[in-house]
């Protein structure tokens, strides 16, 4: 039982450095993804394989931060992570505002997992929704954690409430300055991938520290966890997954972005448009549809196209390969 309540911890845990480290970005550029280092599927047999959309979230601003599907395999034993930007364009309201970073406060927990499995082409099994400020209370509950930080770090947002500063060198990191470290960007010269750079490093440090720790302590950083969490996971599927977690292999958990590109809408807003052709390819690559999904029969409805907007539209519907489009 200890060991679940390990990789129960563990697994939740780690999901929320995930979502609170996509806090800071307004306008982002992306681009497709290729697959690297990808586990090969077995042929001889079909693989069983359990999607969850999760979902990190500032419940003050009533928005989602962080979006990303975890498919699990469990006849291969691996995990591969699928992350779709919260500027995406999504045609679920009728308001002007339409990034998809505001779906599940239109939506509603209980629409959003069908909605997403319909506009994916793929099916979800559960979601999981968590507050960001998850991190933050876990990380003051184990003691904090031991981590070199590459450079100064120092940024202002008074609009957030977020204020920087971290000096170059080793720290035990409390959880306010844990968030903060997750959360920097503007000073890396790759922007985002400075940032990925340093939640993996993060994330080193706090699983040797979780591992480390006693059954009482993972008990109290459990109950914290399950405070700040929605799912629709019962408990014994939810012991199973991470029995099935514990088989998996951790190191370099294969991770993408779906493949788009950042537009610049009507109102002057940035957006994430969704690339049709290059995000069927990723659904096949990382959430291991049952069978190969082929763009007629991704997004159905037109839930991130937009017909009455040339630019975007000509996004969604180009080859991959023409991309980025003028």
């Amino acid at each position: 039982m200890y060991r679940f309540f390990r990789f129960f911890c563990l697994f939740f845990a780690i999901l929320s450095v995930y979502s609170s480290g996509s806090v800071c970005q307004t306008a982002p550029v992306h681009s497709a993804t290729e697959p690297t280092d990808l586990p090969t599927q077995t042929e001889a047999h079909s693989p069983k394989i359990t999607r969850f959309l999760v979902l990190g979230v500032d419940r003050q601003a009533k928005l989602t931060d962080s979006i990303f599907v975890v498919a699990l395999n469990e006849t291969e034993k691996n995990v591969r992570i699928l992350q779709i930007p919260r500027d995406t364009y999504a045609n679920y309201t009728e308001n002007d505002y339409r990034k998809l970073n505001g779906a599940l406060n239109a939506l509603g927990e209980t629409r959003i997992k069908a909605v997403f499995s319909e506009a994916l082409g793929v099916p979800i099994h559960y979601f999981v929704i968590l507050d960001l400020s998850c991190l933050r209370n876990i990380v003051d509950a184990i003691g904090g954690v031991e981590v070199i930080v590459p450079q100064d770090m120092e940024y202002s947002d008074p609009a957030q409430g977020l204020q920087i500063q971290l000096s170059q060198g080793l720290h035990r990191l409390d959880g306010r300055h844990a968030e903060q470290f997750v959360r920097y960007r503007s000073g890396y010269v790759n922007a985002d991938l400075g940032r990925l750079d340093a939640q993996k490093i993060f994330l080193q440090a706090f699983a040797k520290k979780c591992c480390a720790l006693t059954a009482s302590q993972l008990l109290k950083v459990t109950g914290l966890a399950l405070t700040k969490l929605q799912t629709d996971i019962g408990v014994v599927d939810a012991l199973r997954t991470v029995s099935l977690l514990r088989e998996c292999d951790t190191e370099g958990i294969p991770m993408a972005t779906v493949a788009g590109q950042a537009a610049q809408g009507k109102s002057g807003a940035w957006y994430y448009v969704l690339n049709r052709e290059g995000a069927c390819r990723m659904i096949n690559d990382y959430l291991l549809p049952e069978t190969v999904l082929k763009p007629i029969n991704f997004d159905r409805r037109g839930f991130f196209d937009r017909p009455d907007y040339q630019y975007f539209h000509a996004i969604y519907a180009a080859s991959e390969d023409e991309l980025p489009l003028n």
